[in-house]
């Protein structure tokens, strides 16, 4: 899948756990960068444009969608949320669980639509050899498209802005 994709997905489940906390619009936000950051391993993606140096290591030593398309990388993805809520828990009203939950379930809306590619990914690496994988090839505009627009749209609805 591709950026649009991951950051609406991440956007939607981010929002359905805001809605629930009464944060939606914060767990929007967090949800769509906890579904952005597992391609930080691919220097060209929203990502790895950013964090270059990160992205091009990762690369070059695990290659895309290994170390960072794990449920260890979501969690660690969590762990990372938590501790930089607890942060800056003295400057907003940020819940420590909820950042990490926020990152950790846009994480896991990524690794859900990249396993429901052809590539796939393996989710327990390297524990478990376990590839999972789809029938859906990355980048088709005919199912890219209408993905993004109803998880955005769905988002939307959670936080109460349509």
């Amino acid at each position: 899948m591709t950026g649009k994709t991951h950051a609406a997905a991440g956007a939607f489940v981010g929002a359905a756990l805001g809605h629930l906390a009464g944060e939606p619009y914060l767990g929007m936000a967090l949800g769509a960068l906890g579904g952005l950051l597992p391609d930080v391993d691919h220097p060209g993606s929203w990502a790895g444009r950013r964090l270059r140096p990160v992205a091009v290591l990762l690369e070059n030593l695990a290659g895309h969608r290994t170390v960072t398309h794990t449920l260890w990388f979501a969690l660690f993805l969590g762990g990372l949320g938590a501790l930089l809520a607890a942060c800056l828990r003295g400057l907003a009203a940020l819940s420590v669980w909820f950042a990490a939950l926020a990152l950790f379930v846009g994480a896991l809306s990524h690794l859900a639509l990249d396993a429901l590619t052809r590539s796939g990914i393996e989710p327990l690496a390297p524990v478990k050899s376990w590839h999972v994988r789809g029938p859906l090839v990355t980048g088709d505009p005919f199912v890219e498209w209408p993905a993004a627009a109803l998880f955005a749209l769905g988002a939307l609805r959670l936080a109460g802005l349509i």
